[in-house]
């Protein structure tokens, strides 16, 4: 039997995430195009961005260059901790990655220490999208003192006249056994965060966010939600 208190916890948690949700979209002030959307869920953050790439064209998303191309990360906090892709969020000015034969190392840069790594590109049917196709690109980025810090990235691309255009960027704490899962059949990415406590080691977190991400080429809607599950 449920508890009476079931249906308030509930409606809090509800009202946490929007709250979150609208806190982190305040701090992006340059968001403003009509179809721009920022939201967090614990470790996780999703961008809606469908901005064009300055990258040259491509015949189709088949012939898409993962091993080597100029990458374009969206910055979601001041630092890649917790899985965050550090940069200015008040400007939004993107971090450019010129990718080369997969990997792009700058461990040791003195002031801004980073090594990024393309994964994989797979193109997926989405029904909304230009062509009805879309690309998903896997990637992770390390960052801060000793690459402590594990950032995993997905972006949607979409082709739209043989333009390349950032549709959608998702991150989180890939440390722990994190990642990004993609089911063809549901059209659905199921991230899982990694969520640490005090006295965790690196390897073992003892928490992880974990959302259901709905795609269709057009919009993203979520699924289940799990924020600080065991």
């Amino acid at each position: 039997m449920l508890s009476p208190r079931a249906p308030f916890a509930s409606f809090l948690i509800s009202c946490l995430l929007l709250l979150g949700s609208a806190a982190a979209q305040a701090q992006f002030g340059w968001l403003r195009g009509t179809g721009s959307d920022f939201k967090t869920y614990g470790r996780i953050t999703v961008f809606h961005l469908d901005v064009p790439l300055n990258a040259p064209g491509v015949a189709s998303l088949e012939a898409f260059p993962l091993q080597d191309f100029t990458y374009v990360l969206y910055p979601t906090a001041g630092s890649g901790a917790e899985g965050m892709i550090p940069g200015n969020t008040e400007t939004g000015a993107p971090i450019s990655i010129p990718v080369v034969r997969g990997i792009y190392d700058h461990r040791n840069d003195p002031t801004n220490p980073i090594e990024f790594e393309a994964i994989k590109a797979d193109p997926e049917k989405l029904p909304k999208a230009p062509g009805g196709e879309a690309l998903l690109v896997y990637s992770v980025l390390y960052s801060g003192k000793d690459l402590a810090n594990c950032t995993g990235v997905v972006q949607v691309l979409e082709r739209d006249q043989s333009k390349l255009m950032l549709a959608d960027q998702f991150s989180y704490d890939c440390r722990g056994g994190a990642g990004a899962e993609w089911s063809a059949q549901k059209r659905q990415l199921t991230i899982r965060s990694a969520r640490y406590s005090l006295g965790d080691k690196p390897c073992c977190p003892s928490q992880y966010d974990s959302v259901v991400f709905k795609l269709d080429g057009k919009s993203v809607k979520t699924g289940d939600v799990s924020i600080n599950n065991q």
